[in-house]
Formats: C-alpha cells, sequence, structure tokens
C-alpha cells in the first residue's frame, strides 16, 4: 500500500522514473529542497494551476532532509508546522483544492552560527556570541519543538 502511494504521488508530480515507470524505495531528498525553495515548490501553498503536489508530499513515507535549515525563509519553516502535526496537507488553487498525504520524517542540518565559527577553538568571529544567537532564533521555538531528537555536535579539528 505504502508503495502504491509513493507511485501515486510521483505520477501526479510528474517524478516517475522513464524506465521503469515505478518506484522502487522511499524518498529520501539529500540534494532538495535548496533553502531558496518557494511555499509553492515546499508543497505548502501549492504548486502550478492544477495544485501539484510538493515537497513535502513528495517526501511521503520517507525523508525530507533540510540543510541549513536557518537559511529557509520564515514563511517556509513556519508552513511546516501544519503538516508535521496533520500529516497531511491541503492547497487551496483557484481552479483546484487538493489534500495531500504528507506523512515524512523531518531531518535537518544547520550550523551553530551563519558562519560556522561559534564554539571552535581554532576559529573566531567578531560577532560572537550574537551572531549564533540571531541565527540560531531564525528558527521558532514551536518548530523546535516538533524535532523529537536534537544533537549538537562539535566541529571536529583536522588539524
Amino acid at each position: 500500500m505504502e508503495g502504491l502511494e509513493i507511485i501515486i504521488i510521483s505520477s501526479l508530480a510528474g517524478e516517475l522514473p522513464e524506465e521503469s515507470g515505478l518506484v522502487d524505495r522511499r524518498p529520501f531528498f539529500l540534494e532538495k529542497p535548496h533553502s531558496s525553495a518557494s511555499m509553492a515548490a515546499m508543497g505548502v501553498r501549492g504548486g502550478g494551476e492544477n495544485a501539484k503536489p510538493g515537497e513535502v508530499t513528495l517526501a511521503h513515507r520517507g525523508v525530507l532532509f533540510m540543510d541549513e535549515l536557518p537559511e529557509f525563509s520564515r514563511n517556509v519553516l513556519e508552513s511546516l508546522r501544519q503538516p508535521i502535526e496533520s500529516k497531511n496537507i491541503t492547497i487551496a488553487r483557484v481552479n483546484n483544492h487538493a489534500t495531500y498525504p504528507a506523512n515524512f520524517q523531518l531531518i535537518a542540518a544547520m550550523n551553530s552560527c551563519k558562519y560556522g565559527f561559534f564554539g571552535s577553538v581554532s576559529s573566531s568571529c567578531t560577532k560572537m556570541p550574537r551572531c549564533a544567537e540571531e541565527y540560531q532564533n531564525r528558527i521558532s521555538g514551536p518548530l523546535f519543538d516538533r524535532f523529537d531528537l536534537q544533537i549538537e555536535v562539535p566541529k571536529v579539528n583536522l588539524t
């Protein structure tokens, strides 16, 4: 049943593999979405005239990986709260309203500050700690609350 859901979503988005027409694994997006992704591309406002599925629906039954989380626009980040909670997304367009499944595992990564120097013993920044506070505050408390696991990874010294 899960495989069929993934195939239907991929078909609606026009992303079925040409060679087989089938999807043989759960979605895992390592290279997308990019931090410049719009609300329509993420699928929280709807893409195109016919309410095409976006990234949150394409990640259904799989993983949505968002690298450099604070670099995403505040609107995009806050719009993720609803599908994380309800496991679906409703896209309203002039010609169409569609509710798509959005049961995905959200995994995100971010540096401790915009430049990645906060907490480093080998590099320093003249804007610390204010830079780190401002960068980390780009993620709202309610969105952070939806992460079940948060791990701080210290910078690796390569020397």
